[in-house]
């Protein structure tokens, strides 16, 4: 009941990574016990509560999806490219798990990412109408590509979140950058590299 679950860490250790690698700064992540989070909420750096058993605190490109007007960037082509990086922020996470799993990840972003999930719809809903059809299948497949990718690394930041449960985003960006010999410049990794 004391342990962070390593499922747990996996998911969240799957969307930091995303975050890192699209050069994104990361403020920290979290992860609970399961007494922690069956005693209340968490609350962020921002005071808001979030009931859940994992965090990763950054900051996404498209900040409020819901907000948005669907198609919106038919007429706005530049948030294309923004989309599609939240949503690789959004579903490395599931991925990372059902790879730790070894279960299919359409199946485990029902379950433990459905909020992923469903902010990925929500990004989604803003494409173009000619790439909404493959939308959620492309990330995912993106998103397996990348934790693939830095597999080990993402290995090495779950035992961390589980040894440590809270940890900052320096030393998460340091330690991504210490196993993967890799720096990423904000939006410097080019998305085709995903594509397979």
């Amino acid at each position: 009941m004391n342990q962070r679950p390593r499922c747990t860490a996996i998911h969240e250790a799957g969307h930091a990574l995303a975050f890192w690698w699209n050069g994104q700064p990361i403020a920290r992540v979290s992860v609970r016990t399961r007494a922690e989070a069956a005693a209340g909420p968490m609350l962020d750096l921002r005071g808001t509560a979030h009931y859940v058993e994992g965090l990763v605190e950054a900051d996404y490109l498209v900040p409020r999806p819901a907000f948005d007007a669907p198609g919106i960037a038919e007429y706005l082509p530049s948030m294309v490219e923004a989309i599609e990086r939240d949503l690789l922020h959004c579903f490395a996470g599931p991925v990372a798990e059902a790879i730790y799993r070894h279960g299919r990840s359409d199946r485990l972003i029902r379950g433990s990412g459905r909020g992923d999930l469903s902010r990925g719809h929500e990004l989604i809903c803003l494409l173009p109408p000619r790439k909404l059809l493959d939308a959620e299948s492309r990330a995912m497949a993106r998103a397996s590509c990348l934790v693939h990718r830095y597999w080990p690394a993402v290995g090495e930041l779950a035992d961390l979140l589980q040894e440590r449960g809270t940890v900052e985003g320096e030393s998460i960006s340091a330690l991504l950058c210490a196993i993967s010999g890799e720096s990423p410049t904000p939006l410097g990794n080019d998305l085709a590299s995903l594509d397979s």
